[in-house]
């Protein structure tokens, strides 16, 4: 039996439980009638038959915890640069020196670029001439060109994202040396244009740089037509090679301006935001670009090129902006590039004293858009270059930069060039400058 005290104590111990307890059984109660009308309401408005009632709240429960700061903001402002540039011509030093050719028989490239990798790797976008064909053996240059694919891994390691196939040499092993080409880029990773893979693929390319799609033309001429095939460099073309391979015929300009002009319309679809023309044109060794060159580009610019960037004449030729008929557009123009790397020397070179094929440029394009969606190109930057070239190990080349040639010897380790590099300066500076001097002048160049 319990005292009297124990049981009021007891008592208010069950009431103090009781009223402990209440607040929860009232919230499940409104809980449960929460549910009911929640329920109700589906069925009423037909959400029952579409989808779960626990989806839809959990639906609900979670757009109703996202606040409206948490939403991603998209900007449309970016820049993009793109460097381009010239022709990488495999001469017999290449395939002979024990700086290259090692003694297991293996090549290794990569000292060439040493000194203007840093171009390549700091740009958005790196475009190089790749003026030979890869081969699996059986290597020559001048005047087939069978290259080893090395070149290959010392481009990529180098920072190069697109090789320009088109070019004179680019039949030099006829199908075989097309397709070995093509498949070996692919296995180092390498993206090219100016052949096709298969001929109902398009004449372009279109590559997302840094946030701005440029779509990219690459085209080589050809030469006169033999038994109504046409020819690369005087090589008759299968009929399915000559469908992979992006070609104008001079004497059927109008057959290429259609080709143009049907690539920039699929572009436009495409969202294409700038273009470029890289041709393999013009007359080797000309310091002056041809009527031929400058009918092309008056004509690309009137269709709606942003800019051309040429190769082939294996020297710099003059830069311009050209202004279209409708006068609306205008488009930047390098004539030619010159030779990125060769061992094309003033002492081997026939009637050529002046050593204008040891110059090049590397071009810098930097593309903006805006806020607004505009682009534009805002700046333009041409670095002279001078290939070096010793008969040490059989003949070494290397590839330098003349941005700053005061301190070239210092940087580089390399002994007596400041006469030569002071030479090449005030060459190209003579070919280029004033075409340079017009273009800065016109930025920015609104598309």
């Amino acid at each position: 039996m319990h005292s009297r005290r124990q049981r009021y104590i007891y008592k208010k111990e069950r009431v103090s439980r009781h009223r402990r307890v209440f607040p929860y059984i009232l919230v499940a109660v409104i809980a449960a009638a929460g549910s009911f009308l929640i329920l109700a309401g589906c069925y009423l408005y037909g959400v029952s038959s579409r989808e779960p009632v626990s989806s839809a709240v959990q639906l609900q429960k979670e757009s109703v915890s996202l606040p409206v700061s948490a939403k991603p903001e998209v900007s449309l402002e970016a820049d993009a640069t793109i460097v381009s540039a010239g022709d990488i011509v495999m001469h017999t030093p290449f395939l002979r020196s024990s700086l290259y050719h090692k003694e297991d028989g293996t090549y290794d490239y990569h000292p060439v670029f040493a000194y203007v990798k840093d171009f390549f790797e700091n740009a958005d976008y790196a475009v190089v001439n790749l003026e030979c064909i890869l081969s699996d053996g059986d290597y020559s240059d001048y005047p087939v060109f069978r290259s080893p694919d090395a070149i290959a891994d010392a481009l990529q390691d180098a920072g190069v994202d697109l090789c320009l196939l088109v070019n004179n040499h680019i039949y030099d092993n006829f199908d075989e040396g097309l397709s070995l080409t093509t498949g070996y880029l692919e296995q180092k990773s390498l993206s090219y244009t100016g052949v096709k893979k298969e001929a109902k693929d398009q004449e372009y390319t279109i590559q997302n740089i840094n946030g701005i799609t440029v779509g990219i033309f690459n085209y080589v001429y050809e030469t006169p037509a033999y038994g109504g095939q046409k020819t690369i460099n005087a090589i008759p073309v299968s009929d399915e090679s000559a469908a992979l391979i992006n070609s104008f015929n001079y004497g059927d300009l109008d057959s290429f301006y259609d080709s143009i002009h049907k690539g920039l319309q699929e572009m436009q679809t495409e969202g294409v935001e700038y273009t470029i023309a890289y041709l393999h044109w013009g007359e080797e060794y000309a310091l002056i670009e041809n009527d031929n060159q400058r009918q092309i580009a008056q004509k690309l610019c009137d269709l709606g090129i942003d800019a051309i960037i040429g190769g082939h004449p294996h020297v710099v030729q003059p830069a311009d902006v050209l202004t279209s008929a409708s006068g609306d557009h205008q488009t930047v123009c390098i004539y030619s590039v010159g030779n990125l790397v060769s061992n094309q020397r003033t002492e081997y070179m026939e009637g050529l004293t002046q050593g204008h094929t040891e110059d090049g440029v590397i071009v810098t394009l930097t593309i903006h858009r805006d806020l607004k969606g505009a682009v534009s190109l805002t700046d333009v930057t041409l670095v002279p270059i001078w290939v070096y070239h010793s008969m040490t190990y059989g003949g070494e080349h290397y590839i330098l930069p003349l941005s700053s040639p005061d301190t070239l010897t210092e940087s580089t380790g390399l002994d007596h060039i400041s006469e030569d590099v002071n030479a090449s300066l005030e060459r190209t500076n003579a070919v280029i400058g004033t075409g340079i001097e017009k273009i800065q002048s016109s930025l920015p160049i609104a598309r």
